[in-house]
């Protein structure tokens, strides 16, 4: 079940478009490009009431439309490294679009892949060795797991303890959001004994989590001529949270572990989690500062001529999994679904 503010923005949204309205609008939002967000790309599963984490997931079929619209739209495909130089050079010319997929997932391969190389689409992967080599839980999944299966979840946060009602759909989707983001606000040793005594005492045994890319994986799409590699953390940590040299060594470590594996540096790095909390001016600064070209966010946004200015903290667009449709990726192309949130600057990069 889709949550009611999110109905409520497609409403807004799909009348803005339908209405024509957005038009109105346009030309004072409208940037000269934009950067995809991804995580999986992978056929339509049944999904119950509680499915906090179908946000993270796309269809095939929707990835092909969003090309085609892009197509219609006049938005022309572009790899990071090109984006780059048209934001540093000022470059006129028609929009472009980046895509780039986060984590490393082996569908990212499987159906992805195939889509881009027949439309002959640039794509970026940000690699996470941890989630790769699976040393690093997919602790999101872990939450909706142990939500999912209990009536009441107990965790401590803060060395505080926390009761939850899980016993109906509505009660996990509150607990699921509450736990969440009390988790993501909270130091990050804090968060990982939190999540280690939750796991211990409710998935202690061996849980099935997606599978990630192999090397075969990455060589075969590098041999395209279409992939460029860039670095995730090694961990996922919100960057934020951690001590500067843990920060540092974090995204550093990441670029050297690509390096080894796959002989290409990575040019470009983006931040887990990306929002404002995970990554600031601090993780920007220091990106810029390892030779990172370009360091990508989840602020939410096209990009401007400005951006060429602040290359470490640029905005994406996410194709979300309650978002799929053409229209909604058209609104969020002319920058005026951005525009509509309050507070939100047009050049959100402190």
């Amino acid at each position: 079940m889709i949550p009611v503010q999110t109905r409520l923005r497609q409403a807004i949204l799909s009348g803005l478009y339908h209405t024509r309205s957005y038009r109105l609008l346009e030309p004072r939002t409208r940037g000269v490009g934009a950067i995809f967000t991804l995580h999986h790309v992978r056929p339509a599963r049944p999904q119950s009431g509680f499915s906090p984490n179908r946000i993270l997931e796309i269809t095939p079929d929707f990835l092909i439309e969003t090309i085609k619209l892009c197509q219609r739209t006049g938005h022309e495909f572009v790899s990071l490294d090109e984006a780059r130089r048209r934001l540093l050079e000022g470059a006129e010319g028609p929009p472009f679009v980046s895509f780039t997929l986060d984590d490393g997932y082996a569908d990212n391969y499987l159906h992805a892949f195939p889509i881009f190389r027949e439309h002959g689409v640039p794509f970026t992967i940000y690699l996470c060795p941890g989630l790769m080599e699976e040393r690093t839980r997919h602790w999101w999944l872990d939450l909706e797991d142990i939500v999912a299966a209990n009536d009441l979840v107990e965790v401590e946060i803060d060395g505080v303890p926390h009761g939850y009602r899980c016993a109906t759909d509505a009660e996990k989707r509150r607990s699921f959001e509450t736990v969440y983001w009390a988790l993501r606000r909270t130091p990050h040793e804090g968060q990982m004994e939190s999540l280690a005594r939750l796991t211990e005492r409710y998935l202690p045994g061996p849980v099935t989590r997606p599978p990630m890319l192999s090397g075969e994986m990455v060589d075969e799409m590098r041999g395209s001529g279409l992939f460029t590699p860039g670095a995730h953390t090694m961990t996922h940590p919100a960057l934020a949270k951690l001590g500067p040299e843990a920060m540092r060594a974090e995204m550093d470590r990441s670029r050297e572990w690509v390096r080894e594996r796959y002989g290409e540096i990575p040019r470009h790095v983006a931040y887990p989690y990306g929002d404002m909390g995970s990554a600031a001016k601090r993780e920007f600064e220091a990106a810029r500062e390892l030779g990172f070209d370009t360091g990508v966010t989840t602020r939410k946004g096209v990009l401007y001529p400005e951006h060429g200015d602040h290359l470490q903290a640029l905005p994406r667009i996410s194709l979300n999994g309650d978002y799929q449709k053409a229209h909604y990726v058209e609104l969020f192309l002319t920058g005026v679904a951005f525009w509509l949130q309050p507070g939100l600057p047009r050049l959100n990069v402190s």
